[in-house]
Parts: C-alpha cells; structure tokens; sequence
C-alpha cells in the first residue's frame, strides 16, 4: 500500500486534514508505515474491544488504542469466539444421551471451582464437528464469568491468523495474558495450519505454564487424544517429531479428562 493509496482513507484523511499535515509531505512519508498499519487495523483490529486511533506527537505519528462502548470485561478474554456464544449458559444447552455426561462435568466443575476456587482437571470435549462442543465451554465460561472469575476463550485457528498479524513483542504479550488466564478454553485444537513455532512456542508454552502453575484448562477439538497426538501434533509442516508432540499430550492429560460428545450436528 503506497502513500497516496494510504491518504484516501477517510479517518487517515481526517486526521491530516485536522492536523494541518496536508503539506507536510517529508512527515507523511517517514510515518507511512504507521498510517499502513492503522488502515490494516480499522479493517482487523489488532486488539479484541479497542479500535486504533492516531495522534500527532512531536511530528510522529502514533496509534493508540481506546476502549470500545460495548467491549467485553478486560477479565474476560475472548479469540475467535462467535457473537452469538458471547451469552449463553447452562440453561440454554439442549440436553440428550449423547451430550449430558459434558454438561454434567461442566456444572460439576462450576460449582466446585465457584465455592473454592483451587485447582481442578478440566475437560477434554471431542467429538464431530457441530455437535455443541463450543456452545457448551462458552456457557461455563459464561457462568464463571458471572461470578467475576477470569475466563479465557482461544479458538486455536483465530489465535494463529493474530500472531501472523503482529509484532514480537504484541504476541509475547498474548501469550502470556492467555497462560496466565484463570480459567482457559483452548476450542478447536487440531485445527489451523500448524508449525512448529505454533506447536512448541505457543501451544507447548501455555500449557507448560497452566500445569506449572495449576491453571484450570479446557479443550475442544474433533480429535480424540490418541489422534491429536499422531494426526496433528505429531507432524507440524512435514517434519515429525513425536516426542514433542508426546511431551504436549502428557500436559493435555494431566491438565484435563477426556469426554466424548455425541450427537447431530446442530449448525
């Protein structure tokens, strides 16, 4: 995106026009990448609730971020989540054979977790695509979150496509905010195109610190933990390395029990 392409922008446009910077070409060129940045941010915004603004300091130009009306808790994390989950809870969740064991070991877990707040095993949710895996984490994260219990929800893909989307140190930052999370759901893992940069210095990373430090974590995925760790993990860009991927397994194992959620799908 070239200079002129940049200024055709309405707010970059408004912003110049207000700061008198129309014939200031020699600034306009040394902030152009700023100004990039800014218009690749109003259309992804880089931080979930804020939106970009710019401000003329000492002839620079700097993005700064202000807090959207309708923003979710800072308490409460949400990437990738659909706004339709951003409300439900328990009571919304159709209940049938196939889905009650996870809806069970769900409350269980809220109203152990509500009265003490120590740590206890999550739940490994897996089963076919649509059947409520997402609609149910959401709803415990929901009633924590209710509660004013700090909750996080990371869809693995939408988690990815951020951190190509911004600097070193943005995703050291987000990494460490989803790690050190209260409570975390990690949906869909087995998903997005996954490297070994993703696998060890992201995935392996959060979870190294959620057992360490005895974090309660969650999980969806249509994999069953035996095939996450051979079909997924194990393999990241073509080169295998199943020691790693064993090594992230035992974290997943001992941060979480498996259940299986059966059913149609409901999409």
């Amino acid at each position: 995106m070239n200079l002129t392409e940049i200024l055709k922008n309405p707010q970059v446009n408004k912003f110049v026009t207000e700061n008198h910077l129309q014939d200031k070409k020699r600034l306009l060129k040394d902030n152009a990448d700023v100004l990039a940045d800014f218009v690749n941010q109003i259309k992804q915004p880089l931080f979930p609730d804020y939106y970009p603004e710019l401000f003329l300091v000492n002839d620079t130009i700097n993005i700064f971020y202000e807090k959207a009306a309708n923003a979710v808790s800072e308490n409460q994390l949400r990437i990738g989540q659909a706004k339709e989950l951003a409300k439900v809870t328990f009571a919304n969740f159709s209940v049938d054979e196939q889905r009650n064991q996870a809806l069970l070991a769900s409350i269980s877990f809220f109203e152990d977790y509500s009265a003490s707040q120590q740590f206890k095993k999550g739940i490994y949710l897996w089963g076919n695509f649509g059947v409520g895996k997402s609609y149910l984490m959401s709803a415990l994260l929901n009633e924590l979150a209710a509660k004013d219990i700090e909750t996080a929800f990371v869809n693995v893909s939408a988690l990815i496509n951020r951190l190509n989307e911004i600097q070193m140190l943005e995703k050291q930052r987000l990494i460490r905010k989803i790690a050190h999370s209260r409570i975390l759901v990690f949906d869909d893992l087995g998903a997005g195109d996954l490297t070994t940069w993703v696998r060890d210095n992201v995935i392996g990373a959060i979870l190294d610190d959620r057992m360490n430090y005895q974090r309660p974590t969650f999980f969806t995925s249509n994999f069953d933990i035996k095939s996450l760790q051979e079909q997924y993990l194990s393999i990241a860009r073509g080169v295998a390395e199943p020691i790693k991927a064993a090594r992230i397994i035992e974290r997943i194992k001992f941060l979480s029990e498996p259940i299986k959620m059966g059913g149609q799908s409901r999409r």
